[in-house]
């Protein structure tokens, strides 16, 4: 790979759904009441609703509109933190605020998924075969950085025709690319490509992460965590978590999430080398209220981030701690959202309605 090496991880956000069961009801700790407090912190983090993205900067809020609409789509940061990007996937538009002084672009990309690649350059696929780059801080319009010669597809249920590729996440060795080249009886299944400097490899499928896929890389480089689900039904689905290892293609699946219908998105990785995802279920009828909740691996499967059900957190940022609370249930189609709460010492503040996502700079 010429020029700079990729460097990039995603923040996916994006919600999932939890509730104990198939359909039953169960406890539910009190949410805390909260207050209001004038200053909220030195934290710098983003966040998006169906029509903003905005950064916060200690108490001051930048913003940028955007018809993002149902997506669920993550807020990432470029590599040097300068810019908080987001793509509009019904325009497949990628917009992007820049978190110093508040200005915003936007960049028809025909994209559906943007990473984050070095300093302040963020890149997309584009069909039949490019990397496209463009440094948002700069004047030069998005141009061809790589292109790439991707095998016709090795499934007879395509003739050797694809659906279209996207890149999911990026680390400093490999970029990850996701094209769907066969299908099930209902649903689509995703098949993995990792980039690297010198060599295309073909990772394939990784069994139970066909559709809905998201990824985020690891530290070491060549790892990436990839959350998505596989079709039980048309209607009904079964979420699952695995990492995959690059360099020997080598994957291990984490523990199947309970209940009748569910999806998993939003990966990362924390700082302890744990894995954190959204979650939605449902009960496989019509009309079903779903349930969301942030989890976290642990030895004996998933555990809840939180005393309560929340659609995010970041634990600590810069002091703060911040979480998107999960709000009324919402149907098994909808894209789950909440209240934006920042915890720092013992004030609590409310700070925006209806957030779908958050995002925090690349360490």
């Amino acid at each position: 790979m010429s020029g700079p090496r990729w460097r990039a991880v995603i923040v996916v956000l994006a919600v999932v759904g939890a509730v104990a069961g198939c359909g039953g009801e169960e406890d539910k700790p009190a949410l805390p009441e909260l207050s209001t407090v004038e200053e909220p912190g030195d934290s710098v983090f983003a966040y998006r609703t169906e029509s903003e993205l905005a950064v916060m900067r200690g108490a001051q809020i930048l913003r940028a509109p955007g018809s993002f609409g149902y997506s669920s789509a993550p807020v990432s940061f470029t590599r040097n933190g300068d810019f908080a990007f987001a793509v509009e996937k019904s325009t497949k538009t990628l917009v992007a605020l820049n978190a110093v002084d508040g200005s915003v672009s936007r960049t028809p990309c025909e994209c559906t998924d943007a990473v984050a690649l070095r300093d302040s350059t963020v890149g997309w696929w584009r069909e039949p075969g490019q990397i496209i780059a463009m440094d948002l801080a700069g004047t030069e319009p998005a141009a061809p950085e790589r292109e790439i010669a991707l095998p016709e597809s090795p499934s007879p249920l395509t003739g050797g025709a694809w659906d279209g590729a996207e890149l999911v996440a990026a680390s400093p060795d490999y970029l990850l690319l996701a094209r769907i080249e066969s299908r099930g009886l209902w649903w689509e299944k995703s098949h993995l490509y990792a980039i690297g400097a010198d060599a295309i490899l073909p990772l394939g499928r990784v069994e139970g992460i066909d559709s809905g896929l998201s990824a985020a890389a690891g530290p070491d480089g060549h790892t990436f965590v990839l959350a998505g689900a596989t079709a039980r039904s048309a209607t009904c689905g079964s979420g699952n978590v695995a990492t995959i290892d690059a360099d020997t293609n080598g994957v291990r699946s984490l523990p199947t999430l309970p209940g009748e219908c569910s999806a998993v998105y939003s990966p990362r990785w924390t700082g302890d080398g744990s894995i954190t995802i959204s979650t939605r279920k449902w009960a496989d009828q019509v009309g079903a209220p779903s349930a969301v909740d942030r989890l976290q691996s642990a030895a004996q499967g998933w555990a809840p981030v939180g005393e309560y059900p929340v659609i995010d957190m970041l634990p600590q940022v810069r002091g703060s701690v911040v979480e998107v609370v999960a709000g009324e249930a919402t149907d098994a189609r909808g894209t789950p959202k909440g209240m934006l709460v920042i915890h720092r010492g013992q004030a609590r503040s409310e700070v925006a309605e209806h957030v779908v996502a958050l995002g925090v700079p690349i360490d």
